[in-house]
């Protein structure tokens, strides 16, 4: 499985006087989703719900509480559940390879992070178990949303090809069957939720 669509690519926006001042920037540059569990935006109220992570916790490093670079577009949950937690005093050294972040922006991230088939958030790593801990990963909200999405991607790319006159019987039945399948899941999860 992939853990995103695509890895956050910090731009390089001009030096702005508060880290609050980037937020638009940072929207955009993580794809509209938190840089930790990748939940939408919009699923939580957009923008202004959103909130600017710093990944080596300003309480600690004052000096990079505007450096872009140490900047997460975040949701409120997993802000709250990083907050101040940086496991040493060095800004530059986030993990010890047990235990400690790894910044989403990173190529390492996908080396400690992955999700599962249904959605669920898989460790690579001790590191990975760690994070999935520390920001609470292994709630079923996170779940949910990745099927929710997956879902939202199959039937936007059903309406897509189903106008397309190249597009054979067999692939059409095989896309079908993923959407059924998936939407299974999702309501099975939903059940299991409630129970």
């Amino acid at each position: 499985m992939m853990l995103r669509d695509r890895r956050p690519e910090r731009s390089n926006p001009p030096s702005k006087g508060h880290y609050r001042a980037y937020k638009t920037e940072l929207k955009t540059d993580f794809g509209e989703c938190c840089g930790y569990c990748d939940t939408p935006d919009y699923i939580l109220g957009g923008i202004r719900v959103f909130q600017i992570d710093h990944f080596a916790p300003k309480k600690r490093f004052p000096e990079r509480s505007a450096t872009y670079s140490n900047l997460i577009y975040s949701c409120p949950f997993c802000n709250r559940a990083k907050w101040d937690t940086w496991i040493g005093d060095d800004p530059d050294t986030p993990n010890n390879g047990e235990v400690g972040f790894e910044d989403p922006c990173s190529l390492e991230y996908e080396t400690h992070l992955d999700r599962s088939v249904d959605g669920r958030f898989l460790a690579l790593s001790p590191v990975g178990t760690y994070m999935i801990r520390e920001l609470k990963l292994g709630l079923m909200r996170h779940q949910q949303i990745w099927q929710s999405q997956a879902i939202r991607k199959l039937r936007s790319r059903l309406r897509f090809l189903k106008e397309d006159p190249r597009l054979t019987n067999e692939r059409k039945i095989a896309l079908l069957e993923q959407i059924d399948e998936l939407t299974q899941e999702y309501e099975r999860f939903k059940l299991s939720a409630i129970a």
